[in-house]
């Protein structure tokens, strides 16, 4: 029987996950996640079905990160570290956070114009 494409990015990033660990099965993250047994593999076997926020993020939690953090695009141990860091600021100091780098980028912008310029 064929199984139908999964287009959900979530679900895409959790098979990935779910295949790459030997220990990890459908059943046992749903049951530590709090939900039913089958209730993972029942993402995976309906086309377009993805899972509700709350259970996304409780499927997140059994697997030691957030939701967030789970699907960000951070690929290195920094930009995880970076992902994680500014989830836990409240709002006004996250704001805050992104004026701060795009201060950092301007900066360097304006770095690598002046070095590109000085033929020394």
């Amino acid at each position: 029987m064929n199984k139908p494409p999964i287009t959900d990015p979530f679900l895409k990033r959790l098979r990935i996950r779910i295949d790459s660990d030997p220990d990890l099965t459908e059943a046992g993250l749903a049951k530590k996640a709090g939900l039913s047994d089958s209730a993972i593999r029942q993402y995976f076997s309906k086309p377009n079905r993805s899972p509700r926020v709350d259970n996304a993020r409780k499927i997140c939690a059994a697997l030691g990160t957030t939701l967030e953090a789970f699907m960000s695009d951070a690929q290195t141990p920094e930009e995880q570290e970076i992902v994680r860091l500014t989830l836990q600021l409240p709002d006004h100091l996250r704001r805050q956070l992104l004026g701060y780098a795009r201060g950092l980028v301007d900066a360097s912008d304006r770095e690598r114009s002046v070095s590109d310029e000085d033929p020394q």
